[in-house]
């Protein structure tokens, strides 16, 4: 690649190029978020396609279109109940400024007077007056939310909490919400063969070839790899499943028309041919940083246990922990991570209950004892137990997590 001295920017040209702080930048950079070109003893140079690239996910948050989106049309229609009610919804958001938990119960409230999956525009006066929005503001939101919805590919699916095709793990939980955007592999959700593996965006070597073996040793049991598509510890569990055959669902944090961290789509449009790709963000809305520690508890409901693969003391993988608990689902940590002396978080949640695991074979063994005691069904079956893995590619099974 022909790099032109236009194209290179040093901090304080970046930073003000994506509109952060330079403290902002040297953080991003840190965290390896964003990458510099190189260092030397001038200061640190940026490329402008690092910078470019990184400005267009920062779009997402500012509710605009990163370049990459910019005119992708898609094929979705509204024609059933399910979507319309969910278009509806959606345009009550956004007109209210309100939140999905604090709208549902007025919604379902004033759903006994108004015919919620019939059109807002089939009765704008009714709509109006039931929620006091300003005609003008309520159709205006309804054509934009509209625009929005349509740019879902045809295949797409929403789903509604209390229908047969939702999730029976995930509705039994209070973190289940209304509904339920899907793209891909929709058998997936009725297979509760399901673990999630969670862990630190800046991972360690040593973590990420952990959750490589532990990603493989599940699929090649059955095991559906459940993740949040972030960057570290859940993009190496997804592309592990994939590279092998096996089915993995990512639960993301944007609405389904976004691809967030940007290199991370290829791996999202890989999930939505190959898996599925889950998100409980209408298509409509702007996305909030706080969607993704939300999307930890729809994560957690989705699976029977999740393992913490690697984490800092304020990772967002403690958040689904914290889920995971409240839900009364299983919460694994490798015995590496437990032994690890710069952490404490290991040995407050075991003193909370989660389990401590010595190797990748020992996950699914835990799973299937604590499942079969409760009447569940087995996670795999003992002769599985036994299979190797003959790849290459993969540590063995009863070999022990590589200390960092």
């Amino acid at each position: 690649m022909d790099i032109e001295p236009k194209d290179l920017f040093f901090s304080k040209e970046a930073a003000d190029f994506l509109g952060i702080s330079v403290q902002r930048l040297n953080k991003l950079t840190k965290d390896n978020t964003i990458k510099p070109f190189k260092k030397n003893s001038s200061g640190t140079v940026y490329l402008l396609q690092e910078l470019q690239k990184r400005k267009d996910e920062l779009a997402i948050f500012k509710g605009k279109k990163p370049i990459s989106y910019q005119g992708a049309e898609g094929m979705f229609r509204i024609n059933t109940p399910i979507r319309q009610e969910a278009l509806n919804f959606s345009t009550l958001m956004l007109s209210l400024d309100i939140t999905e938990k604090k709208l549902t119960p007025i919604f379902d409230n004033l759903s006994h007077s108004l015919d919620i999956s019939s059109a807002i525009t089939d009765d704008l006066i009714g709509w109006s007056t039931a929620f006091n929005i300003d005609e003008s503001i309520l159709l205006s939101n309804y054509e934009t939310a509209k625009q929005e919805f349509c740019r879902l590919h045809e295949t797409d699916e929403i789903i509604k909490i209390g229908d047969t095709e939702y999730p029976t793990l995930l509705s039994e939980t209070e973190e289940a919400p209304r509904f339920l955007y899907l793209r891909g592999d929709f058998s997936l959700l009725h297979d509760t063969r399901t673990i999630a593996l969670v862990g630190s965006r800046n991972a360690s070597d040593k973590g990420k070839e952990n959750t490589r073996r532990v990603a493989a040793t599940l699929g090649h049991n059955g095991i559906i790899v459940v993740s949040g598509l972030a960057r570290g510890i859940d993009v190496t569990a997804h592309k592990t499943a994939l590279e092998n055959g096996y089915k993995t669902i990512a639960v993301i944090g944007t609405n389904l028309n976004q691809y967030y961290p940007s290199e991370n789509k290829n791996i999202q449009m890989e999930i939505e041919k190959k898996g599925l790709v889950i998100s409980q963000f209408s298509p409509a809305l702007k996305t909030e940083r706080w969607f993704f520690p939300l999307r930890n508890g729809v994560m957690s409901g989705l699976s029977r246990a999740t393992v913490i693969m690697e984490a800092g003391e304020t990772s967002g993988a403690l958040t689904q922990a914290k889920y995971a608990a409240k839900q009364g689902r299983l919460v694994l940590i490798p015995q590496n991570v437990f032994s690890d002396p710069s952490i404490s978080w290991p040995h407050s949640l075991v003193r909370k209950g989660a389990i401590v695991v010595r190797t990748p074979k020992e996950i699914i063994s835990t799973l299937s004892e604590r499942l079969s005691s409760t009447g569940n069904e087995r996670m795999a079956t003992p002769d599985l137990f036994a299979d190797d893995i003959n790849s290459g590619m993969f540590i063995a099974e009863e070999a022990e997590y590589s200390a960092d």
